[in-house]
């Protein structure tokens, strides 16, 4: 994990004196507790524990993060709650320093950076060039009020620093990325499914029998469909489209989406600045957007100028 990302994780759950606080807030007349955001400590507490001075027991963390789904709302009885306090009550009077050291070792990123990690398979200077021409082509096809331009490597990884130029070359590379991880995540678990399968059975015609190539055809199809429907729901609540028509950007922005679905689907990744946009968020992996803020953005941006 990169150091710009253990502080973004850790800036999560800490207060203001830079020690990790958990919400919540007593139900059952004490009994239990509702915690507000559960797994983003146990994200902070697993890193903290592989460190030496940390004086966490791993076994028992793990015990107490087995029974609990991975979500940032959920409910604990007094005797975990108490486990969980003890593990932060063990941290925290080195928290401060820690975050200190961090805070000097990371550099700040402007909202509209992307990071991309390079796949972990990359084995010569023969692969970087590939991915490096699949990433040039991508990114032009994203290029609608402004290109991406290099800004160098993240300290000690593999991964690339960019930032967009324009405001909607980037709300649409962003929206796109959403749209490639929920492909990806339908061709690996709904595809697999015993539901998908009857779907695709109910399809057919009483003349047509199933057929393992029938089945792939239907699923490409699917997933076309898919990629089509998503990018012209995302054109049409971004609603700028900077010169291009309809026709001409959703073409375009369909033949990008398909080449960083690819791309994603060979190990490269796609992540936000460390101080992203308000408007959009990384949650366990995945994008979180919120089209209402970019439309109030765009309302804000409107009245200034009409104002100047």
């Amino acid at each position: 994990m990169r150091l710009g990302e253990i502080k973004q994780n850790i800036d999560k759950v800490l207060a203001e004196n830079k020690t990790i606080k958990i919400k919540n807030e007593a139900v059952y007349g004490g009994q239990a507790y509702k915690i507000n955001n559960f797994l983003d400590i146990i994200v902070v507490l697993e890193y903290v524990a592989s460190l030496s001075w940390s004086g966490i027991d791993t076994n028992i963390l793990n015990e107490l993060t087995a029974q609990y789904p991975k979500n940032n709302t959920i409910e604990l009885p007094q005797v975990n709650f108490n486990k969980l306090t003890s593990f932060i009550n063990t941290v925290n009077p080195k928290m401060p320093l820690y975050y200190s050291i961090l805070e000097t070792m990371v550099e700040k990123q402007e909202e509209l950076t992307i990071n991309i990690k390079l796949p972990v398979k990359i084995k010569n200077l023969k692969d970087i060039n590939n991915v490096n021409e699949k990433l040039e082509e991508i990114l032009k096809l994203y290029n609608i009020d402004g290109q991406f331009e290099f800004i160098g490597f993240d300290k000690g990884s593999e991964w690339y620093v960019l930032i967009a130029k324009g405001i909607l070359s980037y709300q649409f590379i962003v929206s796109c990325l959403k749209i490639a991880q929920e492909y990806l995540k339908t061709k690996t678990e709904y595809f697999k499914s015993e539901e998908y399968r009857i779907s695709y059975e109910a399809s057919l015609k009483e003349s047509e029998k199933y057929s393992d190539n029938g089945f792939k055809e239907y699923k490409e199809s699917w997933l076309k469909i898919f990629i089509n429907k998503e990018i012209k729901k995302v054109i049409d609540k971004i609603n700028k489209k900077n010169g291009h028509s309809e026709g001409e950007l959703q073409t375009k922005l369909v033949k990008a989406t398909t080449k960083l679905v690819e791309i994603l689907g060979e190990g490269t990744e796609f992540h936000l600045s460390l101080n992203p946009p308000e408007y959009v968020s990384e949650q366990a992996g995945q994008l979180v957007i919120d089209y209402k803020k970019i439309e109030a953005l765009k309302f804000q941006t409107e009245i200034k100028q009409i104002e100047s």
